[in-house]
Formats: C-alpha cells, sequence, structure tokens
C-alpha cells in the first residue's frame, strides 16, 4: 500500500482524524511549555527553601538536565515499540513525576523527580514531532511541528500568570508543580483513541531479535558512511539549541531577580507578556519553514537568538530586557526548527533512534553543560547574566553547520527525501 504523496485516502488518515491528533500532540506539549518555565520561575525560591547558592543550582540544573540525554532510550524505542506506545507513556511519566516534585523536601529529591520528568517530558515532545512528521501532508509538516512547539508557549502563559498568585496566597513552587498534573484527565480518554502512525505501521516487521542487540545494530547503521555526516550535523545543531536554550530559560527569574532587584510581579508580568508575544516568532518560522526553506530559516533564527540573548543578560534597562527576552522567547522556534530538519534527515525504519542520537544522547548534552557553565562561569565574572550572554552565543558557532550539511527538503514527500 502506498504512501506517497499528499492525499490523505493512501493512507487511511481521514483529515478529522488529522486535526484531532494535532490538537491532541499540542495540547500535552503545552504541559512541556510550563515544566520548563516553573523550573524558570522557581529556581530563586528553591534556593532560598533549600538554602543552596547560584553554583549549586546551576549545578542541579544541570543534573536534571542529563534527563533530556536519558531521553535517548525511550526514544529510540520508538523505531522497535511504536510511536503511539512510547508517546502516551512518555505523557503518563512526565505528569507523573511532575506531581511528585511538588512534595520534594529537600534538593535531591527534587533534582530525582526533575530528571524523570524531564526525561519523560523531551521523550513526548520527541516522538510527538515525529508522529506529525509522519502523518502530516508534506506541504504542511514543518507548519505542524511548529504549531506543536508553539502551543508549548501557552503553557508558559499559564504559568507566568498564576506564579504571583501562588506565591502572595503562600502556596509557593510547589503549586506550579501540582498544576502540572491537569494533563491526566485527558490523556486518559486519549488513550484509546490514539493511533499508530501509518508510515511506521506500514514498515516491514520487525526482527525477532532482542531489544538490546536491535537497538546496537541500529546505532552502529546510524554511523554507516551514508548516515555519519547527518549525524555529526544533527547532533551539532542540537546542541547549539539546546546549551542556548538551558542557558537562557532558566537563570532568567533568577537574573532578574537577583541582579537587577525584580519583584516576582514584575516577573511574572514580563514573562506573560513574553510568552503571549513570542507566538510571532513559530507563527513566523512555520510558513518560513515551508515556502523559505529550512536553511535560511534556521541560521536568521540562530543569529537572532544569540544577539538577543547577549542584549538581554548584559542589559540594566528593564525596558530593554523585556524587550530582549521577548526576542529570546520568540527565537526558541528554534526547536520547531531542529526538529523539522532532524526528523527529515533519516529514513522511517530508523528515524526515531536517529533523533534519540542526534537531540538526546548527542544534542542535549548542550541542555546539560550550560547551566552548569553558567553556575561556574557566574563565580568567575561575578554575574549570572553576564555568564548567560557569554553562553548564549553557542549557536553563531552551528551557522557553517546549517550551509553546508542540511538539505533543503520543503515541500517534499518523506519517502522522495529518504530516496
Amino acid at each position: 500500500m502506498s504512501i506517497a504523496g499528499d492525499s490523505l485516502a493512501t493512507v487511511g488518515v481521514s483529515r478529522r482524524y488529522l486535526v484531532w491528533l494535532l490538537a491532541f500532540v499540542c495540547f500535552v506539549t503545552l504541559f512541556e511549555g510550563y515544566d520548563l518555565l516553573i523550573l524558570n520561575l522557581a529556581l530563586p525560591y528553591l534556593g532560598r527553601d533549600f538554602g543552596v547558592d547560584a553554583k549549586t543550582l546551576g549545578a542541579a540544573v544541570g543534573l536534571i538536565n542529563v534527563g533530556t540525554i536519558a531521553a535517548f532510550v525511550p526514544v529510540q524505542m520508538a523505531d522497535r515499540l511504536g510511536r503511539r506506545r512510547v508517546f502516551l507513556y512518555a505523557v503518563l511519566g512526565y505528569t507523573v513525576f511532575t506531581l511528585m516534585s511538588a512534595a520534594c523536601s529537600g534538593l535531591r529529591d527534587f533534582v530525582v523527580c526533575q530528571f524523570f520528568a524531564r526525561m519523560f517530558m523531551v521523550t513526548e515532545i520527541g516522538v510527538g514531532a515525529i508522529i506529525l512528521t509522519e502523518e502530516m501532508p508534506a506541504r504542511l509538516r514543518g507548519a505542524a511541528v511548529t504549531l506543536m512547539f508553539a502551543l508549548s508557549l501557552a503553557g508558559g502563559i499559564v504559568g507566568s500568570s498564576v506564579f504571583p498568585h501562588l506565591i502572595d496566597a503562600g502556596v509557593g513552587w510547589r503549586g506550579l508543580y501540582l498544576i502540572g498534573g491537569a494533563a491526566l484527565p485527558v490523556l486518559v480518554w486519549c488513550w484509546p483513541r490514539l493511533q499508530e502512525t501509518r508510515r511506521f505501521a506500514h514498515q516491514p516487521p520487525a526482527s525477532d531479535a532482542p531489544l538490546l542487540r536491535a537497538s546496537l545494530r541500529a546505532l552502529v547503521t546510524l554511523w554507516a558512511p551514508a548516515y555519519r555526516m547527518r549525524l555529526i550535523a544533527g547532533a551539532v545543531i542540537w546542541f547549539a539549541v539546546t546549551g542556548w536554550s538551558a542557558s537562557c530559560l532558566f537563570f532568567f527569574s533568577y537574573f532578574v531577580s537577583n541582579e537587577r532587584g525584580w519583584t516576582p510581579a514584575e516577573v511574572g508580568y514580563t514573562l506573560t507578556l513574553g510568552y503571549s508575544l513570542a507566538v510571532i516568532g513559530y507563527a513566523t518560522a512555520g510558513p518560513m519553514l515551508d515556502f523559505v526553506g529550512r536553511r535560511r530559516t534556521a541560521c536568521l533564527y540562530f543569529l537572532i537568538g544569540a544577539c538577543a540573548a547577549w542584549v538581554c543578560f548584559t542589559a540594566q534597562s528593564a525596558r530593554v530586557i523585556s524587550i530582549a527576552y521577548i526576542v529570546v522567547l520568540g527565537a526558541h522556534a528554534l526547536w520547531p526548527i531542529a526538529a523539522t530538519i532532524t526528523s527529515e534527515m533519516f529514513p522511517t525504519h530508523m528515524r526515531g533512534t536517529a533523533n534519540a542520537v542526534v537531540n538526546n544522547l548527542l544534542g542535549r548534552t548542550g541542555m546539560a553543560l550550560a547551566p552548569m557553565l553558567v553556575g561556574v562561569l557566574s563565580v568567575t565574572v561575578g554575574s549570572v547574566g553576564q555568564a548567560v550572554a557569554y553562553i548564549a552565543l553557542i549557536p553563531l558557532v552551528c551557522l557553517p553547520v546549517i550551509l553546508l550539511a542540511v538539505g533543503e527538503n520543503r515541500g517534499q514527500e518523506l519517502e522522495s527525501i529518504e530516496a
């Protein structure tokens, strides 16, 4: 049964189901954005409640983000167990561990819970991007993946909106993590309705080799000459995205609260406004991917993101900081840009494993290392803001890789790209 072309009938998927699929994947991704933001918001209060300094908090955030590397294991299983099963259990996992984070009595317990929450969260968004890549029509593939990531901004808006009220009510950062359990009833209702992707379902049956042996064989295949340069390019792109994002996201609240004297209300207002206006960056990136092209869009967003982060974390003026951070949040459309590029790089039978390697195993080391480097560098330069500004220039290194190693796949069916 052919699955080439944009005709939905050829793959047995109705337009109604595709709309529902996009809505469901986007909704659960909303909580991914929420969970990322609330760590940013909670960081100053975690430091006070647990009695730790910026260096210790930087190490803690780095350890939590190692969970994004550990997501390599479940993401690559999507090539063996199926996209549907891995996706649903990932949503369940990060919801449960987010709720558990609210009950932690010490920094160590919090790091453990958030490690697993981050692992499952990244699994969900990684496999979600693969699901949309394999199910959506080629002419809308970039826009669909971008919309999924854009909905994570809504989670940021929710978190920043309720944050000042929770602080005033005395609930504090724990209340932020309790709200994260709201995905559970929706997950229960949608669980039986989600179908396996047609492209995965029509793959030849997997070998009956044990899971570990099959996984190792797939990893070896990725280093074959046909895929080696794609693997390196994808890893460099994801390392730049995650390192830049982690330094900008996790330390903004700490920076403006402790080094610029902002109140919780000012932080909450700026983040609410920022996440609301950042939708413009995502709304622009989707059409650009599908009509202007992958390479030009990626280069433009990498350049804007690096420059805006430098201005934000070195400025003194509250207005300049706010405007620059809004641009930084809009430039986080680099996430769906990277996801679109790397999902298209590899054929269906190894798409899960390849994305697990370039995104989680290799690329996410940037997300783990950047907060640690911020913590260490802040001691040397005497400022968390200055440390973030230096680390946020990482994307500039990625520009030559995009220009030389990324193919222009806009409008092409996955089967044409694979061929």
